[in-house]
């Protein structure tokens, strides 16, 4: 019996499936290329919302032209990280910058200013915040009703700003809401010292360094000092803590003048 030749039509069927395979591919990628047209010329792929949250003194609009990012421009070239780079580097007022991005088309900035611990005021009365590192930030003009940190209304050594700050940063809140203005006095035998007035009618006279541990003193310094109906008077808090009288120190000054 004479063989039969199968093999070539098997090669026919095979070539048949791989052409057919061939036209699905193509078949799929031009859809997929068409949906992508569709998708990038549509307002689904376009950036529809900005929002920030987290800023006090900064205004929203400031961080949003920061950020580079704009409305309408394409949601997928959004890149997180260079909007947070961005913004950090722009607006000395910001410690940190987190960004979120969620479809359709919004992103949303998310920011922490940094922290503030005093209110600085310049030679015409205006004021700006001072932040935990010691910077003045003279790009945020504090409003004039809104004093809610002590206000440096003098000081003489500007390297001395960035470790004070810090220790004003250490104190405890109740304590550093007490301090209505604070006043650099260095002296020979003090290069360090600083005087605060409070707002409950005592004059602090302490030092730069440690001012954060002598200023835990003052609560249960006070307390002592009202239970012996003494209001008002100087509270020297430094290595060797004492209270003088403002009504002795003017009778001192009167005795001095008189010799």
């Amino acid at each position: 019996m004479a063989k039969l030749e199968k093999v070539p039509h098997l090669r026919q069927e095979k070539r048949k499936k791989n052409t057919n395979r061939q036209i699905l591919v193509l078949m799929l990628l031009f859809f997929l290329i068409v949906l992508l047209v569709l998708f990038f010329r549509s307002s689904m792929s376009r950036v529809q919302d900005i929002s920030v949250t987290g800023t006090e003194i900064v205004k929203a609009d400031e961080v949003v032209k920061q950020s580079q990012v704009k409305l309408n421009m394409q949601y997928l070239f959004v890149d997180t990280d260079k909007v947070s780079t961005s913004i950090k580097n722009s607006i000395p007022a910001i410690d940190t910058v987190h960004v979120e991005k969620s479809f359709p088309g919004k992103v949303r900035i998310i920011v922490k200013e940094k922290p503030r611990v005093a209110l600085w005021m310049d030679a015409r009365g205006t004021l700006y915040p001072v932040t935990a590192m010691g910077d003045i930030l003279k790009e945020y003009a504090n409003p004039g009703d809104s004093v809610d940190k002590p206000i440096i209304r003098q000081w003489q050594t500007a390297a001395l700003l960035p470790t004070f700050a810090a220790e004003l940063a250490k104190m405890d809140q109740g304590v550093r809401q007490q301090i209505s203005e604070i006043s650099h006095q260095p002296s020979a035998s003090d290069p360090e010292k600083v005087i605060l007035f409070m707002k409950d009618g005592y004059e602090v006279h302490t030092t730069v360094t440690n001012f954060a541990q002598n200023m835990a003193w003052y609560p249960s310094f006070v307390q002592s000092l009202k239970r012996e109906g003494r209001t008002e008077g100087i509270i020297n808090l430094s290595e060797v803590k004492w209270f003088e009288p403002y009504k002795q120190q003017q009778k001192q000054g009167k005795s001095d003048k008189k010799s």
